[in-house]
């Protein structure tokens, strides 16, 4: 899980604005964080699944792997079905990573056949979160990066919620920015899931004391962007992801059992 906690403290809560727009004439919608996020909530709630993408930044740190894919809503967790370009071995180059997860504690990926000589016929593996080995902990860390940006109802809109003060309201284009500041110490003293406030710690343990973080909903209230940027040791760390399809017809299962490989 340190991958997933690094980057949990570098991608925290920050957004900016792409552009500098104009502050909207009219009385927001929402005054607050906790009305903006509640309905925020309820919204994708009502629709039950989306489809997301990642672009890694054209300059500045940040998650600079691509990924893509979907998220079903409704089960104990967020299940997810997600493509992702990384290297799985020392030195090798990036391969092209599908990872399904369904539960908190396992998930799977499918792995090009030439990485690790899998049967053609068994491209899956399981991860399980008791494994603790170099290649689990690993895979495990990439899918938990992508998760946490793409699942964001798990990490970014509590902690939002915990520690976040509504800044800025904007129009843009029949769109409208929320601009939130996120103070990680009233986050970390207001969470009471001991995950979160765990990887918020991090971030203070880091001397990041908070961040900015922007939601771009549209004209019915759904999110279609939520951008990430931490100062951090002296540089600038930029995350955004993009959501779309919101309602689609989307099916999440994994993988055929005779399809995974057994680990050795």
């Amino acid at each position: 899980m340190g991958v997933r906690l690094t980057l949990a403290i570098v991608a925290a809560v920050t957004l900016t604005a792409c552009s500098s727009p104009t502050p909207a004439e009219n009385a927001s919608q929402h005054r607050d964080v906790k009305s903006l996020l509640a309905a925020v909530t309820s919204s994708i709630t009502e629709k039950g699944s989306y489809r997301f993408s990642v672009t890694p930044p054209a300059t500045g740190g940040g998650v600079r792997a691509p990924s893509r894919g979907s998220i079903r809503l409704g089960g104990e967790v967020p299940s997810m079905d997600a493509t992702t370009t990384r290297p799985v071995q020392t030195d090798g180059e990036p391969v092209e990573l599908r990872l399904v997860s369904t539960s908190k504690d396992t998930a799977f990926v499918k792995l090009p056949a030439t990485v690790f000589g899998l049967p053609a016929d068994k491209p899956w593996v399981k991860l399980d979160r008791k494994v603790d080995d170099d290649f689990t902990t690993t895979v495990l860390g990439f899918h938990d990066v992508v998760y946490q940006q793409a699942a964001f109802t798990t990490y970014h809109l509590p902690v939002m919620e915990a520690g976040g003060e509504l800044k800025l309201t904007a129009q843009i284009n029949g769109h409208t920015r929320y601009s939130i500041g996120v103070d990680y110490q009233k986050a970390y003293d207001t969470l009471k899931d001991e995950g979160l406030r765990a990887e918020v710690k991090l971030a203070l343990d880091q001397k990041v004391a908070g961040s900015t973080g922007e939601i771009e909903l549209d004209e019915n209230g759904l999110p279609v962007r939520i951008t990430f940027v931490t100062a951090f040791q002296g540089g600038q760390i930029v995350d955004e992801a993009r959501f779309t399809d919101w309602g689609s017809d989307v099916t999440i299962t994994e993988p055929n059992p005779a399809e995974i490989s057994p680990r050795s």
